[in-house]
């Protein structure tokens, strides 16, 4: 009777060192052997290290500069050529997994000649890992903190408003963590590649035991921020993608602090517009780090009062009361930096005394815009008026109204 194979015993171990400390690396996985734990053919995933458990032996690893990319977009899913295994082979050496830039090879042969003892075959290494790694911290740079810059056009603070104060930190700390993960971690490489090209011994290793969990805790905080911001911030666009957190105006029943279109109108009655087109009579209501109070609200349709009058139209507001006034102030310059992206952008006068600050203008469908701010409280605002029978109001009729929310 054949005797049944049994499955290997597998054990996991978190990786105890970063992967520029070559040294310490080798040392850890040959003592890891000692113990009878020999690593897996591609046992090395997320700081994670699966061993298959057997009889306690006496291995040398060794830790080799890739000459190309380790991506597993990459050429042959980032292994070494099937040339360069082979000549390793003959050399008594097996190729067992990658970490990071470097090719993770073993041998249970003391006697085994060196890998790449010729100085030049690994200066073409180290230097194609140097520009890696460079190439590496241009890209931390420029998607962890040049590029969300650039997507919110410099409104940092109206951005954190919007879409809110946590998500956007989370989300900004993640990104330096990247950036300055990505530019330690290149300058150690860049350095080990000056220490193994003058012939410099990498050290004995043993050291990773002292900064062992040091590197666990940073290691797996730095991902736990990662995961959070990603978490946070898919949750916050998603909802404001699916329009989640926005309300019908027929369904709302709360009071807003500013006035609407029926306040223009004295003993007006609105008779709201029945179509859906984006947010079209809803309302937002939300609250944030740096801004307590916060309303969105856009409304279409017709007031009529008793006396016969009719406004025809629609009002846009965006209602702030920020935590200090240097926020409102703030505000006021970015809503500003907004309006002159628009196209067709040209400034009105408005003059509002009364008022910290007063901005008017108009963009390409030609409808008024007001910026209004009183201490810690600012609202941005658009009207416009349709049909022949609505009543007209001026820009500075319509801008006093609204003034008034921010005087009480």
């Amino acid at each position: 009777m054949m005797e049944e194979r049994k499955e290997p015993k597998l054990v996991h171990h978190f990786i105890p060192c970063p992967q520029y400390d070559v040294s310490g690396m080798e040392c850890w996985l040959s003592e890891m052997a000692e113990q009878g734990l020999l690593l897996q053919k591609d046992g090395l995933f997320c700081e994670i290290a699966t061993f298959e458990k057997g009889t306690p032996q006496k291995i040398t690893y060794r830790l080799q500069a890739a000459s190309k990319s380790t991506s597993m977009w990459s050429d042959n899913n980032g292994d070494p050529d099937v040339e360069e295994m082979e000549l390793s082979e003959q050399f008594g050496w097996e190729y067992v997994a990658k970490r990071g830039e470097f090719h993770i090879y073993r041998t249970s042969n003391p006697k085994a000649r060196e890998l790449h003892t010729d100085k030049e075959v690994q200066a073409l290494a180290m230097n194609a890992m140097k520009k890696r790694q460079e190439d590496s911290i241009f890209s931390s740079l420029f998607f962890g903190i040049i590029y969300p810059y650039v997507l919110s056009r410099g409104k940092i603070i109206l951005t954190m408003v919007h879409v809110g104060t946590v998500p956007i930190t989370l989300a900004v700390v993640a990104g330096l963590w990247m950036t300055i993960h990505s530019i330690v971690r290149a300058v150690k490489l860049i350095k080990l590649r000056k220490q193994v090209l003058r012939g410099e011994s990498l050290g004995s290793g043993k050291e990773w035991k002292k900064g062992m969990w040091v590197y666990h805790v940073t290691n797996t905080l730095r991902k736990c921020v990662y995961v959070v911001a990603l978490i946070v911030l898919c949750k916050v666009l998603g909802d404001n993608i699916m329009d989640e957190n926005y309300i019908p105006l027929s369904e709302y029943t709360g009071t807003v602090p500013f006035k609407t279109m029926q306040d223009f109108i004295p003993n007006g009655n609105m008779e709201r517009m029945n179509m859906t087109v984006g947010n079209l009579n809803t309302i937002r209501v939300w609250s944030d780090m740096l801004s307590a109070v916060n309303y969105e609200w856009d409304e279409a349709g017709t007031v009529k009062s008793t006396d016969g009058t009719v406004l025809s139209g629609g009002l846009e507001v965006i209602y702030h009361e920020t935590k200090a006034d240097w926020i409102a102030k703030r505000l006021v310059v970015e809503y500003l930096r907004k309006g002159k992206e628009e196209k067709e952008y040209e400034s009105l006068e408005l003059d509002m005394k009364e008022l910290d600050e007063a901005v008017a203008f108009t963009t390409t469908l030609h409808f008024p815009s007001v910026i209004l701010r009183k201490g810690n409280k600012i609202l941005y605002a658009r009207f416009y008026t349709s049909g022949k029978e609505t009543v007209e109001f001026e820009l500075s009729e319509w801008a006093g109204f609204l003034a008034e929310s921010l005087m009480d």
